[in-house]
């Protein structure tokens, strides 16, 4: 069975903007502490050393295996091996978990992501590979109340996926909403945790703090 954990910002080394527990890479935070806190992140997990992507808001999706050392440019990740957990990173967008009985898949969606059809291409890349029921879960992410974008980016973007519309005087898109109507389309049970990151400052937020740290989602069958 496929165990899951969302990463909070707290039980770290990393300092400032930073603090405690950032697992991004690329968000300007000191090396040696991401180092440390994905080594606390590997202890956590009792598993092998997690894999992560380089995220590009694409829907690029990569199956991997122990043996792929080299950095991975993807925004969701597959795998049928056992003891290897796949992360996403993420401030706001949804990190989104996909559990079967012989594969697992971890996707990063904001809404680039989820306008892209990353959430759709990732699932049929898991069907062509195995036929077992799926469970999504989406971990903590930015809530239709505090995503506003300007008024053009709404327009275009509830124009292309309706399910993210909330209403033209916001104009906030409702990222979670849009990814549980993708995942159900395709015959996927859905689980939310319920946390919006720029609500709970136990979690970094981009739209919230700007220069900040980043949350995982880790997933291992």
């Amino acid at each position: 069975m496929a165990q899951i954990l969302f990463t909070a910002r707290l039980g770290g080394t990393s300092v400032g903007q930073f603090d405690s527990f950032n697992l991004g890479d690329q968000v300007g935070d000191v090396s040696e502490s991401v180092e440390n806190n994905r080594r606390i992140l590997q202890g956590l997990l009792s598993q092998g050393e997690p894999k992560f992507m380089n995220q590009v808001h694409g829907n690029e999706v990569v199956e991997v295996g122990e043996n792929l050392d080299s950095a991975i440019t993807a925004d969701a990740l597959i795998t049928r091996k056992k003891s290897l957990p796949l992360a996403v990173l993420s401030a706001d967008c949804l990190p989104i978990l996909i559990k079967g009985k012989d594969i697992v898949g971890a996707i990063h969606a904001g809404r680039k992501g989820i306008l892209n059809g990353v959430i759709a291409k990732t699932i049929e890349r898991i069907r062509s590979i195995s036929d077992s029921e799926l469970v999504a879960t989406i971990g903590p992410a930015i809530c239709e109340k505090c995503y506003e974008v300007d008024l053009e980016m709404y327009l275009d973007a509830i124009a292309r996926e309706p399910s993210l519309a909330t209403n033209s005087e916001s104009h906030c898109l409702d990222l979670k909403r849009a990814a549980n109507e993708q995942l159900q389309i395709h015959n996927l049970k859905v689980i939310d945790v319920g946390i919006c990151t720029a609500h709970d400052r136990n979690y970094f937020s981009y739209r919230r703090d700007g220069i900040t740290g980043r949350n995982a989602g880790v997933i291992v069958l």
